[in-house]
């Protein structure tokens, strides 16, 4: 039997068994390959699936956006609707209440006016036919009123215009006085020196320049890095180069309180100084209408921070009322104006004076404090300078 097994028979059981691990091992790795497959096909089926739901989804959220902002846009539209057609409504109820009210107002008036209009009818039916025919009209008599109101009222204004006034004119004698000429121009013109920043001695008159205002001498300003700084020596200097070596020509256009001459003046026939003072941020413009041509350089300074408007600064009367208040607190009774007496010459001191600070009150000898310019006037004392 034993030796039955060992025969071979021509079968090699050797290459059978390996050629049977070898086909089972094939048919495994098929198999797992298989499944590999399957599952990677599975997982790109889900991702798809995940795709399409997401595209599904953002297409249904955007949808759902457009109706809100559809449903709000309609909603806006039936608001606006709904206020324009009240506007309305109420704005007709007014109209015709306005127009009730002007009816009740004016029928009384008008039957009032009839009555006398009837009246006057019938007494002109009655004058003789030569009145009714006068050539003197009722729309004569209206032109000769206004023609005489025309010139009541603009009379005057033409007089000022002209600088005549109505002292000048010497009615009851027909003839005109001699101390009084007729100023047909009110032009000065030379050579100028600048006094202050706004003020200047032109062919020996005393001139202030209109629309303007340069600091006060005290006053101080900053620089941008908060440095003091004497800004109102430099609006003289600053006055002082552009008018130095030209033509200056001033109109005046009236006084000021201190009797100086208010003019508007330009060099060399064309170049207005108050417009380049302000441009080069030496003064502050006084015009602030919102049309004024200094109001507008003035900003185009403060924008460049040109002069005066590279650091902290106040206008001129805002740090005299500044100066004034803290002047009250330190004065006696809060009168903080200095009467003193120098070489026999009464004079008062201002709290924004130079001559403040070194002033002392010495009331033995007859100095005192005032409360206001009009209280040391009328005591006789005059003023000190013209700050």
């Amino acid at each position: 039997m034993f030796g039955w097994r060992r025969r071979s028979e021509g079968f090699e059981w050797k290459e059978y068994v390996r050629t049977t691990i070898l086909v089972r091992r094939a048919d495994r790795q098929r198999r797992i390959e298989d499944a590999r497959v399957a599952a990677i096909e599975k997982v790109k089926n889900v991702a798809d699936a995940g795709v399409d739901a997401g595209r599904a989804g953002a297409f249904a959220a955007k949808s759902g956006v457009m109706r809100v902002l559809a449903f709000i846009g309609h909603a806006i539209a039936d608001v606006a609707i709904a206020i324009f057609w009240g506007i309305v409504r109420w704005v007709s109820f007014g109209w015709s209440v306005l127009k009730d009210a002007a009816r009740a107002l004016l029928t009384p008036l008008r039957s009032a006016i009839r009555i006398p209009a009837d009246a006057a009818r019938d007494k002109l039916k009655l004058m003789p036919d030569i009145a009714r025919k006068s050539p003197i009209k009722a729309h004569h008599l209206i032109s000769a009123g206004l023609f005489l109101l025309l010139i009541y009222v603009g009379g005057p204004m033409l007089r000022s215009a002209d600088g005549i006034g109505t002292s000048d004119l010497n009615i009851s004698t027909g003839s005109i006085d001699a101390s009084h000429q007729v100023t047909i121009s009110n032009e000065i013109s030379g050579t100028a020196a600048a006094l202050t920043g706004d003020t200047m001695r032109v062919d020996g008159t005393l001139v202030r320049l209109a629309g303007i205002e340069a600091p006060a001498a005290a006053q101080p300003c900053h620089r941008a890095n908060g440095r003091r700084w004497n800004c109102a020596s430099a609006a003289r200097l600053g006055l002082n180069r552009i008018v130095r070596g030209h033509k200056v020509t001033c109109s005046s256009s009236g006084q000021d309180d201190s009797g100086r001459t208010l003019a508007s003046c330009v060099i060399d026939g064309s170049q207005d100084v108050a417009t380049m003072l302000v441009r080069n941020g030496y003064v502050f413009a006084t015009d602030k209408s919102f049309f004024g041509s200094l109001s507008s350089d003035e900003g185009g300074a403060r924008e460049a921070k040109r002069g005066i408007w590279q650091g902290e600064v106040l206008r001129p009367q805002d740090w005299r009322n500044q100066t004034w208040e803290a002047a009250k607190r330190d004065a006696p009774d809060g009168c903080p104006i200095k009467g003193v007496i120098r070489a026999s010459a009464k004079i008062y001191a201002l709290p924004w004076s130079d001559a403040y600070a070194k002033a002392r009150v010495r009331t033995a000898r007859g100095e005192r404090w005032f409360c206001s310019e009009d209280e040391a006037k009328a005591a006789g004392f005059a003023p000190w300078d013209k700050s």
